[in-house]
C-alpha cells in the first residue's frame, strides 16, 4: 500500500491497470473500489500486512459497477463483514455485472469473452447501503453523482482536505486529464455534464484528484479540472 496523502492509500500491490483505495478515518477504514475479480486475495493480504485487521474495514464503497472496480467486492465483503455501498441507480448493475456492455459495438463480442475469464468474471454482490447525490458519509466524504460512464456512477469529495476521488468520471492518462473513454461510456454527453458539474460546482474545493485509471494529481487539481471542462464545452459552441 502506498500513501497518496494522509488518510488515503492506494493498493499498489494489485498493479496500476486500475486503482483501489483505502480511506482511513476515526471509525476505522473504508475500501473504495476493489479492483478486478482476481485482486481480492491480494487486497486482503495487503490489509493484514500493513496492520489493518479485516474487522476494521467498516464499509466498501463502489464508485460504479464495472468489473475492474467491483470485481472483488463480494470476496472482500465475505472476508471483512463490511457492508457494500453504491448509488441507488447502480444497484442493478452491481447485482447483475454481466449487463455491462461497452459503447463501441465492435468491442462487445471481445468484452463478452473477456468478462467470462475467471480473473475477470465479476461475482454479483448485493449492496446494503444506497446513496444519492449530496449525501454526507460518516467517513467525511460527500457523494457526488457523476453519471455517464455508468448510470449510477459516483465520485467522492472530502471538502476538509480538498480531495476528489473521481472513479472513472475522469481519467489521467499520459499526464492528460480527460473524461472517461467514449468506447466504454454509453452516455458521453452525460459524462461531459458530470465533468462540468465537478468543475463548476466543486472545482474551487479541490486540490488533489485520484482516479480509477492514471496517477494522482497532487496539487491544483481543481484548476486543471475547470480548464479541461472549459475546453470541452468551448469546442461545442
Amino acid at each position: 500500500m502506498q500513501q497518496i496523502v494522509p488518510q488515503l492509500y492506494v493498493f499498489d500491490e494489485i498493479g496500476d491497470m486500475v486503482h483501489a483505495y483505502l480511506w482511513e478515518w476515526e471509525g476505522g477504514v473504508t475500501l473504495i473500489d476493489t479492483g478486478v475479480p482476481s485482486a481480492g486475495d491480494t487486497i486482503i493480504k495487503a490489509l493484514v500486512d500493513n496492520g489493518y485487521p479485516l474487522h476494521r474495514v467498516q464499509r466498501i464503497i463502489l464508485t460504479h459497477g464495472d468489473a475492474d472496480h467491483m470485481g472483488s467486492a463480494a470476496k472482500l465483503k465475505r472476508a471483512t463483514g463490511a457492508p457494500v455501498l453504491c448509488h441507488a441507480v447502480e444497484k442493478d448493475l452491481v447485482e447483475h455485472p454481466w449487463k455491462r456492455r461497452p459503447n463501441a459495438l465492435l468491442l462487445r463480442p471481445v468484452f463478452s469473452l473477456v468478462s467470462q475469464l475467471p480473473m475477470m468474471k465479476a461475482e454479483p454482490v448485493t449492496p446494503e447501503e444506497l446513496v444519492v447525490d449530496g449525501q454526507e458519509l460518516p467517513e467525511g466524504l460527500t457523494v457526488v453523482t457523476t453519471p455517464g460512464h455508468t448510470s449510477g456512477h459516483i465520485s467522492l469529495l472530502d471538502r476538509k482536505r480538498r480531495i476528489l476521488i473521481a472513479g472513472d468520471a475522469l481519467s489521467n492518462r499520459k499526464g492528460k486529464l480527460a473524461p472517461p473513454p467514449a468506447m466504454f461510456t454509453p452516455d458521453m454527453k452525460n459524462a461531459e455534464r458530470s465533468v462540468w458539474k465537478l468543475a463548476k460546482k466543486y472545482g474551487d474545493e479541490i486540490d488533489v484528484i485520484v482516479f480509477g485509471h492514471g496517477p494522482p494529481i497532487l496539487s491544483n487539481g481543481g484548476a486543471r479540472l475547470k480548464a479541461m471542462a472549459s475546453q470541452i464545452f468551448a469546442a461545442e459552441v
